[in-house]
């Protein structure tokens, strides 16, 4: 499916009007690569993130976090299971406005490594979408840029929130299903522009090189946009799915689910070719949902954390189960256009099941029915909430 002439305007610049001074534009890039030495798989991302470009458009304003209350990974999975509560910083909030690439990978020893600029040093190309910053290039169909951090950068720059370390990335990618864009009434917007994505290239992260390939990378693409994300923020995708009832891997097929927007999470999916989308301004607008994020024992004493949920209309019901070893997983800190801070727990190792069924009358028939592999997993709440 080609990508829209709507989809490729809508992933262009958007800080414009009252979101200059209150507002925040992302692009996220998710793909598998394979390590070339010991055939390890593993999930990468990249992401492009500007905020309050009118605040401080030629310096970085960036709060820092009180390091008495500054969760890690753990505090926030004993957070999520109510175990423990996180008081909200006494001090007065600063306005952040920056510009950040954002850059890593999950799995086993998971890294993050984040880079904080002005929002002068983005370059933009007029006629497509095209951005230059920190040395890091985007586009519609390229990516490549080097992240490096230094120890003593990584120390000093705690708001920062990133691990030392190098990454440099060279890919080619192409949007494989063009999904619909979903907006929300406090005016947030997402476009998942490549539900389906194929990227080609190479990663090499702290001297380990991992080669990308079309039919392997399982490749995720988004874009939001508006005067906050979501809060809470859920998020759940994947494009590594093998049906149940017939043993095959499922080409054709994806799904992704985020929320809230206006009080639910927006589901797009496609199954062998078909899609099934649920949330405002879509196909299918009437529905209701529930989900959840708690930890879970797993095997061999170690936990897990649980991802579920479930959405319902007259005709269909969809539901997602997603486990991620929390061993595998890191917290990534946003802050948001109003100075507040979200904490979204992160992994790219989920798996799970995913079904859809039709209801025919009082009666449910299962027509899909898949395992889920190598799914993005987030969930995310404010600092202090």
């Amino acid at each position: 499916m080609a990508v829209s002439k709507k989809s490729i305007k809508n992933n262009g610049y958007k800080l414009k009007g009252s979101l200059k001074k209150s507002g925040f534009d992302r692009w996220r890039y998710y793909f598998n690569g394979v390590n070339a030495a010991s055939g390890e798989e593993r999930l990468f991302y990249i992401e492009l993130m500007s905020e309050n470009p009118g605040v401080s458009f030629d310096h970085t304003i960036l709060p820092q976090a009180d390091e008495d209350k500054k969760l890690d990974s753990s505090d926030l999975q004993d957070a999520l299971a109510g175990n423990i509560e996180v008081k909200p910083a006494a001090s007065e909030k600063l306005i952040p406005s920056y510009a950040c690439v954002r850059a890593g990978v999950f799995g086993s020893k998971p890294k993050q490594l984040n880079r904080f600029f002005a929002n002068s040093e983005m370059i933009f190309d007029k006629r497509a979408f095209g951005v230059k910053a920190g040395g890091c290039a985007f586009s519609d169909n390229e990516l490549y840029g080097v992240l490096a951090i230094t120890e003593v950068e990584a120390r000093s720059f705690t708001e920062w929130g990133t691990s030392a370390g190098r990454m440099e990335w060279n890919l080619k990618y192409e949007r494989d299903f063009d999904a619909p864009e979903s907006f929300a009434k406090d005016g947030g917007h997402w476009l998942a522009g490549g539900l389906t994505a194929r990227f080609s290239g190479m990663v090499t992260i702290d001297g380990q090189e991992y080669a990308v390939s079309p039919d392997h990378s399982f490749g995720y693409v988004e874009k939001s946009w508006g005067p906050a994300l979501p809060v809470p923020f859920m998020h759940i995708s994947s494009s590594r799915l093998t049906s149940i009832f017939t043993g095959k891997v499922m080409k054709d097929s994806g799904f992704a689910l985020e929320g809230n927007y206006d009080g639910r999470l927006v589901a797009l999916t496609k199954f062998d070719g078909e899609t099934y989308d649920f949330g405002p301004q879509q196909k299918i607008s009437k529905y209701t949902c529930q989900w959840s994020c708690v930890r879970s024992p797993a095997n061999e004493g170690s936990e897990e954390l649980h991802w579920s949920a479930s959405v319902n209309c007259k005709k269909y019901i969809l539901d997602v189960d997603v486990f991620c070893p929390a061993a595998e997983m890191l917290v990534k800190d946003y802050w948001l256009p109003d100075g507040t801070l979200l904490k979204v727990l992160c992994g790219g190792s989920g798996t799970g099941e995913i079904r859809l069924y039709k209801q025919i009358k009082k009666s449910l028939e299962l027509i899909q029915h898949a395992k889920i592999l190598g799914a993005s997993c987030e969930y995310g709440e404010k600092d202090g909430e």
